[in-house]
C-alpha cells in the first residue's frame, strides 16, 4: 500500500470515528452525514459516499489524486450523550477551518470517545428530580410527587447497578417496571399517597422512550425509513416491557387497574398552579439534561426552556380545547428558541431541543396505550395510542418546519 493510500485510510477512519461517536451518542442521521462530509471536504477528499444507519456506516471516499478506499463501521447501542455531540460539532468546525493536524484530530476524538460521565450521585439526583418534577407537572399533589421522587431514586439505584449484571435492556426494563409498580402500590396501601396513576407515571418518566419515539417520526419525515422503523420498534419494545411489568404487579398481586389520566384533565384553571407545575417541569428538564450528559454551562438554558414549553402548553390548553394546536405552537416556539441558542452558544440545537421538549414528548401516552391494551381496555388504549402518535407527528412537524426556515441575510453596509 502506497503512502497516499495509507494516509487516505487514516483520514477515512477519522471521519468514520466522528460519525460513530455522533450516532452512538444520539445524533440524527442527517447531522452525522453532514458532519462527515464537512470533515471529508476539509481533508481534500474529492467525494465521500456514505450510507448511514443507526447501527452502521458504510463509506467510500476518493481523493483528488484518484486514491479510493471503502470502510464499514459498526455502531453500538445508542447511549444519549449530548456533550459528545457538542464536542464533535466543535471539532468539525476547527477541521473545516484547517487549523488542526490529523494527529490532533485523532487525539481529540479519542478524548471525546472516552469522555467521563456524571457521577453516580448526580445521576441519582437526576432520577429523583425527574420523577418528582414531572409527576407534579402532569397533575399530582405535592405528597404524590415526593413519593414519585423516592421511587425515582430507588429506580436510579437499580438502573445504575443492574447494568453491571444484565445486558438485556428488555429484562432490565421489565424488572424496573415491576419495582416501580410494587413501590407505588405499597405507598398507596400504607396511605402515604393518594393517586397511584400519577405516582407511577412520574416514576416511569425516567425510562419511557419518548425521545426515540419522536426521533423515529423525524427520521420518517427525512425519508430514513430503515432507521425510523428501528427506532419505532425499539420504543415499542420498551413500552411493552414497561407495560408487562406493571400489568403483572397490578393483576397478580393487587388486582387493580390504574385510573386513566389524560393530558386534557390537567388543572389549568389557576395561574399559580400552572406556574408551579411549569417550574417543576423545568426542574425535571434539568434532571434529563444530566441523564443526557448535557454540559453544565447549558443547564440554566435547558431549565428555562423546559419551563417555557410546559407553561406555554398549559396556557394554550386553558384558552382553547385543541391539544394538538397547543403542542404545535409550544414545540414550534421551543424549536426556534433552541436554534437561536445554538447560534449564541455555538453548539448543536439538539442540545436544547432534546431536553426542553421532554415535557411535551408522548412517551407516557405510548406506554399507557400498551398497558391498557394488555389490561383489556381497548377503547382507552386506542385513545392513548391516537394521542401519542398525533403528538409525535405534531412535534416532528414543528421541528422540521423550523429546521427548514432560512435565517435572514444581513446586508453589509460600507461606510465612508
Amino acid at each position: 500500500m502506497s503512502d497516499e493510500e495509507i494516509m487516505t485510510s487514516v483520514e477515512l477512519e477519522i471521519i468514520l470515528k466522528a460519525g460513530k461517536i455522533l450516532l452512538s451518542s444520539g445524533a440524527e442521521i442527517s447531522r452525522t452525514e453532514d458532519t462527515m462530509n464537512y470533515i471529508a471536504r476539509a481533508m481534500n477528499f474529492k467525494y465521500l459516499e456514505a450510507y448511514v444507519s443507526n447501527r452502521g456506516i458504510f463509506a467510500t471516499a476518493k481523493k483528488a489524486d484518484g486514491t479510493e478506499i471503502t470502510r464499514i463501521c459498526n455502531v453500538p447501542e445508542v447511549d444519549i450523550n449530548l456533550s459528545k455531540i457538542e464536542s464533535v460539532n466543535a471539532l468539525s468546525r476547527r477541521v473545516t477551518q484547517k487549523n488542526i493536524t490529523i494527529e490532533e484530530i485523532e487525539s481529540e476524538l479519542n478524548q471525546i470517545d472516552t469522555m467521563s460521565d456524571y457521577s453516580f450521585f448526580w445521576r441519582l439526583v437526576a432520577y429523583t428530580l425527574g420523577a418528582s418534577g414531572f409527576s407534579y407537572a402532569i397533575g399530582s399533589s405535592i405528597t404524590d410527587s415526593i413519593i414519585a421522587g423516592i421511587i425515582g431514586l430507588v429506580l436510579g439505584i437499580y438502573v445504575c447497578t443492574i447494568k453491571r449484571i444484565l445486558s438485556s435492556d428488555v429484562l432490565i426494563t421489565i424488572l424496573g417496571s415491576i419495582l416501580i409498580a410494587l413501590l407505588g402500590n405499597l405507598f398507596i396501601h400504607f396511605e402515604l399517597g393518594s393517586n397511584l396513576s400519577v405516582i407511577l407515571l412520574g416514576a416511569m418518566i425516567d425510562i419511557v422512550p419518548g425521545v426515540p419515539f419522536v426521533n423515529a417520526i423525524r427520521e420518517y419525515s427525512q425519508n430514513n425509513y430503515n432507521t425510523g422503523i428501528t427506532l419505532m420498534m425499539g420504543a415499542l419494545l420498551t413500552c411493552i416491557s414497561m407495560a408487562v411489568g406493571v400489568a403483572v404487579v397490578q393483576s397478580l398481586l393487587f388486582n387493580t387497574q390504574m385510573i386513566p389520566l389524560y393530558t386534557s384533565n390537567l388543572d389549568t384553571n389557576s395561574l399559580t398552579s400552572m406556574f408551579m407545575r411549569s417550574i417543576m417541569a423545568g426542574i425535571g428538564t434539568t434532571a434529563f439534561a444530566i441523564l443526557f450528559r448535557v454540559a453544565k454551562q447549558h443547564f440554566i438554558d435547558c431549565t428555562i426552556l423546559g419551563f417555557i414549553s410546559w407553561f406555554l402548553f398549559l396556557t394554550l390548553s386553558s384558552l382553547q380545547s385543541n391539544v394538538m394546536l397547543s403542542i404545535f405552537i409550544s414545540g414550534f416556539i421551543i424549536a426556534i428558541a433552541s436554534r437561536i441558542l445554538a447560534v449564541k452558544r455555538k453548539c448543536p440545537a439538539i442540545v436544547f431541543l432534546m431536553t426542553s421538549l421532554f415535557p411535551l414528548l408522548p412517551g407516557l401516552s405510548f406506554y399507557r396505550s400498551i398497558y391498557y391494551m394488555l389490561m383489556g381496555q381497548e377503547t382507552i388504549a386506542i385513545s392513548f395510542a391516537k394521542e401519542s402518535f398525533l403528538i409525535a407527528f405534531t412535534i416532528a412537524i414543528s421541528i422540521v418546519i423550523v429546521k427548514h426556515i432560512k435565517p435572514p441575510r444581513i446586508k453589509k453596509h460600507t461606510y465612508k
